[in-house]
């Protein structure tokens, strides 16, 4: 059976979005399926970042980000002060992010969406399903 929800990762909403990326469809089929989309607020933060860093204009990253924001399955998932307290316990500061989104996958008791393999094997020796 299919999860209704997941928490989704950055590249689940990058891909979705640029026709021309290398997971497109497969990030298109993990949307569709789902009925309720959980994006830590982290993950927004990322999103816009990616979108500055590949030349967009602040116009067009406006709007990435506000198609995801408007859909009806969306919940955005802001992060506690338990949270933020909780991430630092990562080595590396390049995993903050990957841990503040497990928190909430934790938090939520709700699968991951993400294409990224470093953040599918925490999740998996976490105990947290993942999809796709």
């Amino acid at each position: 059976m299919r999860p209704r929800a997941a928490v989704l990762d950055t590249n689940v909403l990058i891909y979705a979005y640029f026709e021309d990326a290398k997971e497109h469809e497969r990030a298109k089929k993990t949307l569709n399926s789902l009925e309720s989309w959980v994006i830590p607020f982290i993950v927004m933060v990322e999103l816009f970042w990616f979108a500055r860093g590949i030349g967009l204009g602040i116009k067009e990253s406006r709007n990435l980000l506000m198609r995801y924001l408007i859909d009806n399955r969306v919940h955005l998932s802001p992060h506690s002060e338990e949270d933020l307290a909780d991430s630092l316990v990562i080595e590396d500061p390049l995993d903050w992010e990957d841990e503040l989104i497990l928190l909430v996958a934790e938090r939520e008791g709700i699968p991951i969406a993400t294409f990224d393999n470093k953040l599918r094997k925490k999740a998996s020796e976490r105990g947290i399903a993942i999809i796709p």
